[in-house]
């Protein structure tokens, strides 16, 4: 492709995935759309995700998270882990966008290539009450029972052992 230059790259459907006024290969976490969104990329380390998402979840008491392509397999671990350390709901939505790539010739002669290609979208949607949420959403998943979350860092109610000495 060293004959060839890009002159466009189209995502048609990736609306709150990329952020096109700020660049789409950034890796921080931002907030995407709204103030309870976070995007996952390939690059950004789980921990500091988890963090965000539990500062949001303090906040706003729910989050979403969305990841494109090869970083859906992060986005699901780390709503897994958040939903090990809270009682969370859970909404998870897949789609697809496409990517249209336009290559112009660099030299007389040669036709410009279309290439067109689907990645995979992911949207879960956890948050700490079900109120506005569709419980009947064919991808609602309800909290984990209590013996299944271990809180760890988070502050939740916790029997006192010392009330029972």
């Amino acid at each position: 492709m060293d004959k060839y230059q890009l002159v466009e790259e189209k995502f048609i459907g990736a609306q709150g995935f990329l952020h096109d006024d700020r660049g789409v290969g950034r890796t921080d976490l931002s907030p995407a759309d709204d103030d309870c969104s976070l995007r996952v990329t390939q690059q950004v380390k789980p921990r500091s995700c988890i963090t965000s998402a539990m500062n949001l979840l303090a906040t706003n008491r729910r989050v979403e998270l969305r990841a494109m392509g090869k970083a859906i397999n992060k986005a699901v671990t780390i709503a897994e882990i958040l939903k090990r350390k809270m009682p969370l709901h859970q909404i998870t939505a897949l789609s697809s966008c496409e990517i249209v790539t336009i290559y112009k010739p660099l030299e007389e002669g040669l036709d410009t290539v279309v290439n067109q290609h689907y990645v995979s979208c992911l949207t879960i949607t956890l948050s700490e009450e079900s109120t506005g949420l569709d419980v009947d959403d064919i991808g609602y998943q309800p909290p984990l029972p209590r013996e299944d979350i271990h809180p760890g860092d988070y502050n939740a109610a916790t029997p006192d052992i010392t009330a029972a000495t």
